[in-house]
């Protein structure tokens, strides 16, 4: 009996912890969407079993896995909740690197530059799902800011994009 109302106690605490976190003032949470924009720097591609196209899709029939490196793309936010959005108001340049199996599909990784509000918030991400015949992702990114209202702030997003979306699908979380 003694081991059930500890575990309702803790159970409690843990929920009530949870609460006041997310009314954190230190905090600044919101959502929104980025889209992409261009491919300033095309990929670096490996074709194992086949050869690069310079096309879509970016190997030959017969390719068993494909590797992308050095790519950059840039994004831009399409929508975003305040009060976020003045803090990730523009351009987000990604260096993309990618390991995908023969239907183009696997996990991407990369580094991130997102110029806002005076500053910088530069970090590294990671998706282990990208698809590039669906568009379908799940992506992490992590960041410190520099420079204006940015400056020692810490920059937290979670997104994905279903089959289809055109956009991913961000939370953000800045510190």
């Amino acid at each position: 009996m003694k081991h059930k109302i500890v575990v309702v106690l803790v159970a409690l605490a843990a929920g009530s912890g949870v609460l006041t976190a997310g009314e954190n003032p230190n905090f600044v949470v919101g959502n929104g969407l980025i889209g992409y924009t261009a491919t300033t720097v095309p990929p670096q591609v490996r074709c194992e079993g086949g050869e690069p196209t310079n096309a879509f899709p970016p190997c030959s029939a017969g390719t068993r896995r494909a590797f992308g490196r050095a790519e950059q793309q840039v994004w831009m936010p399409a929508s975003l909740s305040e009060p976020v959005a003045s803090l990730l108001n523009g351009p987000l340049t990604f260096v993309v690197n990618c390991n995908f199996d023969a239907a183009y599909r696997g996990p991407c990784w990369g580094t991130f530059r997102w110029e806002a509000a005076g500053g910088a918030w530069e970090g590294q991400w990671v998706s282990p799902v990208m698809d590039l015949m669906t568009y379908e992702s799940r992506i992490s990114m992590v960041g410190f800011g520099s420079g204006g209202a940015l400056e020692g702030k810490q920059l937290k997003v979670d997104g994905f994009s279903n089959p289809g979306d055109w956009y991913i699908t961000i939370a953000a979380r800045i510190h």
